[in-house]
């Protein structure tokens, strides 16, 4: 069932070349930020991100020669995160892909997250694209900072919880994401 997902799927560089045409296209001020602040951060990451030795030692353990398909979009912070590790971590080892949530409403619904449509979502799949297993949207931190926040959101305000967030992400660089990943794999 995935393989047509998976032939579908674009590289990480297409991906990134898309979200920059689009960070220019949209009337509506909000989105075209978003898409510019995806560039932003991805260039950060791919700038500042390299893979801890210890990871790639328990990787190399690991008996993973599949297929990395990712649910993403380019307006997602967490994907600006996210996404540019997965493909710095994994990519020279196993063939990575990215299809967009909006694009795949069908697929979305089978890797919802309590009942919502967040993404990334990142798929681990065998050689004939058979789901392996999948990791997403966030890190555990990344989930307590956003259960904080729809907790009590007048102390602790969206605001408050995407600045915090993203500081995570810049202070962890990746390890989290990689970590939690080769946990379940």
């Amino acid at each position: 069932m995935l393989q047509s997902y998976w032939k579908k799927g674009i590289s990480f560089e297409s991906h990134l070349s898309r979200v920059q045409d689009l960070a220019g296209m949209y009337d509506e001020k909000e989105l075209g930020t978003k898409h510019m602040l995806f560039v932003e951060r991805t260039e950060r990451v791919i700038k500042n991100y390299h893979p801890d030795p210890e990871q790639r030692k328990k990787f190399n353990t690991k008996n993973f020669n599949g297929n990395i398909l990712i649910i993403a979009e380019g307006w997602c912070g967490d994907c600006s995160q996210s996404v540019p590790v997965i493909k710095q971590f994994f990519g020279d080892k196993n063939p990575i892909r990215i299809l967009y949530r909006d694009e795949n409403p069908d697929l979305m619904q089978l890797f919802l997250t309590n009942g919502n449509e967040a993404v990334p979502i990142v798929l681990f799949l065998d050689s004939n694209c058979n789901l392996i297993t999948h990791w997403g949207p966030r890190t555990k931190h990344g989930v307590e900072l956003l259960e904080k926040f729809k907790s009590d959101p007048e102390n602790y305000p969206r605001e408050y919880f995407l600045k915090d967030l993203h500081e995570y992400y810049d202070h962890n660089n990746g390890f989290d994401i990689v970590e939690e990943i080769l946990e379940i794999l």
